[in-house]
């Protein structure tokens, strides 16, 4: 797990997108039991989701930086909202996601590996590549059937997580629900929905 001390992801344009795309879903379906944002930084997203909604069962957050989650578990604090928050990999520290509704704005570089061995702490956040490949890892939960999902892809991180997404059952159903166009490249929120699987041929 990391500790990054005097670092936390601030809230940027891709942010504001995934919180948009999920509010607006949110309001046409409301039926989840659990909210669970992954990488939630400084809790931004997660934070205004609970000041709009207060149908969950349980909202929840998780960061691989530990300094991201006492920032969000601070300023839910500050906000009077309670939310139950871990320093884990992904989902990694979760025991059951069923009917959750999980947001992820992805990390969106590919970084090299002077990049990665620097030792700036920001990396951990904008580096998809930054422990293994955090799309690979997503995919694993995404081919569960769990849960839908919305996810904030850039770059070529979106070519390979459709790709990865297309070769399994049961099928996801996947809504573009918005695309902008930030700084050099196309940003693309998404909604998964596992779908059911088809008879073949």
């Amino acid at each position: 797990m990391g500790y990054f001390p005097n670092f936390t992801y601030s809230p940027s344009d891709d942010t504001h997108q995934t919180l948009n795309v999920t509010l607006a879903l949110l309001k046409l379906r409301s039926r989840y039991d659990y909210f669970i944002e992954v990488g939630s930084g400084s809790g931004y997203i997660i934070i205004n989701v609970a000041k709009r909604f207060n149908s969950f069962k349980k909202l929840i957050a998780t960061d691989i930086n530990c300094t991201a989650v006492r920032e969000t578990i601070k300023r839910a604090e500050d906000e009077g909202i309670y939310i139950d928050a871990a320093c884990c990999n992904l989902t990694d520290c979760l025991r059951s996601l069923s009917n959750s509704l999980i947001v992820f704005n992805t990390p969106y570089l590919t970084c090299s590996n002077d990049e990665l061995s620097s030792g700036d702490p920001a990396y951990v956040s904008i580096c998809r590549n930054y422990r293994g490949d955090v799309l690979a890892d997503l995919f694993n939960i995404i081919k569960t059937g769990c849960c839908e999902f919305i996810l904030t892809v850039s770059g070529d991180g979106l070519e390979f997580l459709s790709s990865l997404i297309r070769g399994i059952e049961p099928l996801y159903f996947i809504d573009a629900l918005f695309n902008s166009h930030m700084f050099f490249e196309d940003v693309v929120t998404l909604h998964l929905i596992p779908g059911i699987k088809q008879p073949q041929p």
